[in-house]
């Protein structure tokens, strides 16, 4: 079983701007994680949140693919359990708590951004693959829920900051 979570999001933004919330590191970090990104191919860099339960807080990136303003991907890897995948995609429940307790996964995916200009803004394109087996397919949705947050909610609140 192999799984991709795949995303869609049109933003009433130029993809330069939305280029700069991506790949700034700054910027990137008021809607995503704290990081060092920079956009150089190669570049190895890390997000970083505070650790928690189940998780040491580090995601470990390097850059694999780079075509400024339309398209950026690198690996993105890290260890936690069952407990951080909940907490990130918001679950707080006692049934899911015991399902997921001493699930432990180590990720080893791909997280890509494509964008396309579009008439008054730009279509952004989310593909985070290489959830291979059932354990990782489970975590990818949820995941899923979460990316569906971030680019739903908060980075389209960022841009609105930066344009407004």
């Amino acid at each position: 079983m192999n799984r991709t979570i795949r995303l869609k999001q049109i933003l009433p933004y130029p993809p330069e701007v939305v280029w700069r919330a991506l790949t700034d590191a700054e910027l990137l970090g008021k809607w995503f994680m704290q990081n060092d990104i920079k956009p150089v191919m190669g570049y190895e860099f890390t997000f970083r949140m505070a650790p928690q339960k189940g998780w040491d807080g580090i995601t470990h990136c390097q850059i694999i693919a780079l075509e400024p303003e339309k398209h950026i991907a690198y690996t993105y890897r890290g260890k936690a359990s069952g407990e951080k995948t909940l907490a990130c995609a918001g679950i707080h429940s006692e049934t899911a708590d015991k399902a997921t307790k001493g699930i432990f996964a180590e990720l080893d995916t791909v997280l890509s951004f494509t964008l396309e200009p579009t008439c008054g803004g730009t279509i952004l394109k989310l593909q985070h693959s290489g959830y291979k087996g059932l354990k990782m397919a489970v975590i990818s949705l949820v995941m899923r829920m979460g990316w569906k947050k971030q680019i739903g909610k908060k980075l389209p609140a960022l841009l609105q900051k930066l344009e407004g």
